[in-house]
């Protein structure tokens, strides 16, 4: 019988905490620190059991390692290279010569919108990715949790999705399915009750359309207090905490 699983393995990287998981199999392991090289000695001791072996694994980074933009429409098809260059720009008039170090994926739209683009530190990446592959992985799929999650949420998204991970707070605008928006801020215990300002302040009105809250790690979520706009709290497991959460996305 081979060593290796055929069943995926799904591991989860938040600040300060690492969770794997792989059918009724986890384990939670945590880290003095909360950067995020401070997981890869938790990882590398974690794969010392055999057990975690497996054919495939998927990394799920929490949105407090990623950084999105929204460029300006650029009014013409471009290449990838050209959308690339485009995202880099708009991450660099953000936060300046940082970016140089960071790999950057693009999501491409309809020219007259803007491209969503999402960052991580370069660095980082390329040692989760020895580290997978030093202990035998092969198949390897690194995504930020909002890639993972957005699956969930219509293709033709009409309003706000609200993106809710212990300590951080994702908002995504659509219209018609198409990203108009983007922000992200750390947020407390009490994200709930600042919701609909916090969205109405980035939306500009006073009115706000529907609004989808997607929350991982954080308990029990209650639909926010408005008269304003239509809720709608995606179904989540209220006992599950912390990176553990992000295996389920």
């Amino acid at each position: 019988m081979s060593r290796w699983s055929a069943e995926s393995l799904r591991i989860a990287l938040t600040p300060g905490e690492v969770a794997l998981r792989r059918g009724e199999r986890q384990l939670v392991l945590t880290a003095p620190e909360r950067g995020a090289a401070s997981l890869l000695p938790l990882l590398d001791a974690a794969f010392a059991d055999a057990d975690w072996r497996s054919r495939r694994v998927e990394v799920v980074l929490s949105q407090h390692f990623v950084r999105h933009v929204l460029t300006p429409p650029p009014g013409q098809a471009l290449s990838r290279t050209e959308e690339h260059a485009l995202v880099k720009a708009a991450l660099r008039e953000i936060y300046g010569d940082e970016v140089d170090g960071w790999e950057i994926e693009v999501h491409s739209q309809p020219p007259q919108h803007g491209l969503l683009g999402a960052a991580v530190d370069a660095v980082f990446i390329q040692q989760l990715d020895a580290l997978l592959a030093r202990h035998g992985f092969r198949d390897v799929a690194i995504r930020p949790l909002a890639s993972v999650a957005a699956p969930r949420l219509s293709s033709k998204l009409e309003g706000w999705w609200a993106l809710v991970e212990p300590g951080w707070l994702s908002l995504f605008g659509a219209s018609r399915g198409i990203w108009q928006h983007v922000s992200a801020q750390p947020v407390d215990a009490g994200w709930v009750a600042q919701l609909s300002e916090l969205i109405a302040r980035e939306a500009a009105v006073d009115t706000l359309p529907r609004v989808w809250v997607q929350a991982f790690g954080v308990g029990t979520v209650a639909t926010p207090a408005s008269d304003h706009a239509r809720w709608e709290i995606l179904p989540h497991d209220n006992r599950v905490g912390g990176a553990l959460a992000l295996t389920e996305a």
